[in-house]
């Protein structure tokens, strides 16, 4: 049997959830959030299993969940739809985490986006590189599936 190889957008896929993987273990955020240094996606986890399960950290599972599974799904069983999904619901996830770490479900809808909108502006969760990274990750991933043959 020949050696199959990968084509460029599956390979601009790979790199795209290797790239989401990567930045889940950096620093996600700059501030008060996590502690005073900021902390890694790992670090949620880790407080996920200790003290019991919160939103944030079930969504911040998720998007190391989506990206992993994304790079297996590609790797081992490559059909087109199921990449699709991993980006898609990295990317959904991570909004989602990204919204509750600053506050938005917190209260009402109005409230909610008031504050977040003051967050975002002087904040208590700015982004660190590990959110960059992931953002970048998913939508190069979400470009490669969409833009691949089969």
């Amino acid at each position: 049997m020949g050696k199959k190889s990968l084509s460029t957008m599956k390979l601009v896929e790979l790199i795209g959830f290797v790239l989401a993987a990567v930045g889940f273990c950096l620093p996600l955020t700059k501030g008060k959030v996590f502690g005073s240094n900021g902390g890694s996606g790992l670090n949620l986890i880790k407080n996920l299993f200790d003290n019991g399960a919160s939103f944030g950290e079930v969504m911040a599972l998720l998007v190391f969940v989506f990206a992993i599974l994304g790079i297996v799904v590609l790797l081992i069983k490559d059909v087109k739809l199921y990449g699709l999904c991993c980006a898609v619901g990295g990317i959904v996830c991570g909004c989602l985490f990204y919204l509750k770490s600053i506050g938005v479900f917190d209260s009402g809808a109005a409230k909610g986006l008031i504050k977040a909108a003051n967050k975002v502006g002087g904040a208590l969760a700015k982004p660190g590189v590990g959110i960059y990274l992931l953002l970048v990750g998913f939508a190069v991933a979400l470009v490669g599936a969409l833009l691949r043959k089969k």
